[in-house]
């Protein structure tokens, strides 16, 4: 069979990368466009076995910086409103990130540009790569795995299913497997003119994965729906403050903010009746040192005791590290009798935020951005105990880590709890991004959650992945529910992260044979 010719590179290539790249970010939370998802990759698969290697790297860069500015766009708003940086800085700052998140797409198209045209090597070794490189991505630079390819899948109940088994990673493999069959299939460059046995037995293998996977999940998701209803239940509510950050931490207006989550707790009192009731108040609720600072404290342990209820509240706290006292974003379990019953300190803090990373070497970091004293970290797989039953806590973008939830699961909880402060975003599409992190954790564990964010998002996530009863944005709110207190143990749960490192490892392998036999063939 003849090779095909490789595209000659120009501005079309470039624009059909930028294009498919913005394309696909609607497969994502909010808009959940998922059958994108399943062909999303198609053009860059395209563009890598048009184009030679060099070429096919900037394309995959191309592609890959405009999918991420698509979906994280929003951190302009965060650099400019909160982080007092100038709109053309604040640019500047998006666009090298979005260079370094696109930089794994541009491996990627780079690598299968390289491995040539044969579809068979892009259907083995390219969701091996994929998912190889977003595994590194969980860890290189403190992490970033923000809406991994998997999430393109939200707003299909099915397809996500299978969370239970795999995680992110896994799901990202089989999702990237789709579109490179669907390339073999559609693409005119993956075949030599007429439809072959190749393609044939791609379509086929194709249709088993799709059907299979849409039948499989949806007799999972029959299953645990019937164990969602024959489950012990809680009652949970969820407080939504709409607290301005202007406002959040001026010591002045603390009393003012008590007083405002106290009343929307009295609004859901009139309508509970069961016991034990569990309320959640957002991420730094209480903005001041609980229990540490009596004063401010005393009319929330006096409000919790009258409403003989549970508090998860979210507040600072002082942890002593020999002669220092560091502070820790911490959440609080308040019993009904009014005293604390255990806290959680976050383990997972946010860079350039809550701690200066690599200080060796950004030292002057912390002065320029006016970053205090590193954040303490707490335990991870810490739980908490309410009338015997345990609570994973999760602060703010904890929710994205599958493997802490994965730990709490471990030590026995059963019900996530996720406090959360999303103000930093403003009416953007971040909010409703990161609330779909927490119904992959409650799938991945099957187990219910409860999100009480400041400005909204709030809500619960059922252990189907079902997000229900979902707050608006810059509103005051407060919902109820009761949630099914599930007891599966999930093979992820128990297994951890697997597809990831071993994904890597057999993808360098292909390319190390590669290699070897390119150089093995040439001194023949």
């Amino acid at each position: 069979m003849a090779k095909p010719a490789r595209w000659r590179p120009g501005w079309g290539a470039a624009a059909l990368a930028a294009v498919s790249g913005l394309l696909l970010t609607a497969a994502f939370p909010p808009f959940n466009i998922w059958p994108l998802a399943l062909m999303g990759l198609v053009p860059l698969i395209h563009l890598a076995k048009s184009l030679p290697p060099r070429r096919a790297l900037m394309a995959g860069l191309i592609w890959g910086m405009c999918l991420f500015l698509g979906l994280m766009y929003w951190l302009v708003v965060v650099f400019t409103t909160y982080g007092g940086l100038s709109w053309p800085l604040a640019i500047v700052t998006l666009g090298i990130f979005a260079f370094y998140l696109g930089g794994y797409g541009a491996v990627w198209s780079w690598v299968l540009s390289w491995w040539g045209p044969g579809p068979w090597t892009l259907v083995i070794a390219g969701p091996l790569l994929w998912v190889g490189l977003e595994w590194l991505r969980s860890l290189v630079f403190t992490g970033i795995i923000w809406l991994p390819y998997s999430m393109g899948l939200t707003g299909s109940l099915p397809l996500i299913q299978s969370l239970e088994l795999w995680s992110t990673t896994g799901l990202s493999l089989v999702l990237v497997l789709v579109n490179c069959l669907l390339a073999v299939v559609v693409l005119p460059g993956m075949r030599s003119g007429r439809w072959g046995r190749g393609q044939i037995a791609a379509l086929a293998v194709l249709i088993v994965i799709l059907a299979g996977g849409w039948l499989w999940g949806s007799q999972r998701l029959e299953h645990i729906n019937a164990a969602q209803q024959a489950a012990p239940k809680l009652t949970v509510t969820v407080v939504q403050g709409n607290v301005p950050l202007s406002q959040l931490w001026d010591k002045k207006l603390r009393l003012q903010v008590l007083k405002k989550h106290m009343a929307l707790t009295d609004k859901a009192a009139a309508q509970v009746n069961q016991r034990p009731w569990l309320v959640v108040w957002p991420e730094s609720a209480a903005p001041f040192y609980f229990v540490r600072e009596f004063r401010p404290s005393r009319p929330v342990r006096d409000f919790i005791k009258q409403k003989d209820a549970y508090l998860l509240l979210g507040s600072l706290g002082a942890v002593e590290e020999g002669e220092l006292v560091k502070v820790s974003n911490r959440i609080w379990l308040l019993g009904p009798e009014g005293r604390p019953q255990g806290y959680y300190d976050k383990v997972r803090l946010v860079p350039f935020g809550e701690y200066v990373p690599w200080q060796p070497v950004l030292f002057f970091v912390r002065a320029v951005a006016q970053i205090g004293d590193d954040f303490a970290v707490g335990q991870a797989g810490k739980i908490l105990s309410m009338a015997g039953m345990g609570l994973g806590p999760i602060i703010c973008y904890e929710s994205i880590f599958p493997d802490l939830s994965r730990q709490q699961r471990l030590a026995g909880a059963r019900l996530l709890v996720n406090q959360t402060n999303d103000a930093w975003f403003g009416r953007t599409t971040a909010p409703y991004q990161h609330m779909a992190h927490l119904a992959f954790r409650a799938v991945e564990n099957r187990l219910a959650s409860a999100r009480a964010a400041n400005t909204g998002v709030s809500g619960f996530v059922l252990p189907s992945g079902e997000m229900v009863q979902t707050t608006g944005l810059f509103e005051p709110a407060v919902q109820t529910r009761q949630l099914p207190l599930l007891d599966e143990s999930t093979f992820f749960s128990r297994v951890g992260e697997t597809v990831g490192p071993v994904a890597l490892a057999a993808a360098l392998v292909l390319i190390l044979a590669t290699w070897w036999r390119r150089r093995h063939t040439k001194e023949n």
